[in-house]
């Protein structure tokens, strides 16, 4: 588990992950359904960005966020950690079919 405490522990955390999955910024802005752009500012620690993308940026990744200290009364039923791993799972497949195809097509170029 890693601390998080402040915009750039976040963006020190996203590069970190996304370079050990071996994926470039392109890659992983395709894969969050964000624009390049969300992920460079992400990665610099930009203070003001949209939670939502960090959220979907960080799924796509594989991590989740876990928030301790705070009570609990939330009465919905959260996803279970199953669903959560093959959802993530399918996209990590989707982002590498995507950098084969990606490949392939830089090679046709060369």
């Amino acid at each position: 588990m890693i601390r998080i405490a402040t915009p750039q522990d976040l963006g020190h955390a996203v590069r970190a992950a996304r370079k050990q999955l071996g994926h470039t910024q392109a890659q992983l802005s395709l894969a969050a359904g964000v624009g390049l752009r969300f992920i460079v500012d992400l990665e610099a620690g930009k203070p003001a960005l949209r939670l939502e993308h960090v959220l979907r940026v960080v799924d796509s990744l594989g991590g989740e966020f876990t928030l301790n200290g705070f009570a609990s009364n939330h009465s919905g039923t959260a996803p279970t950690a199953d669903n959560a791993h093959d959802a993530r799972a399918a996209r990590l497949r989707a982002l590498d079919e995507l950098t084969a195809q990606a490949r392939e097509l830089k090679m046709g170029y060369e």
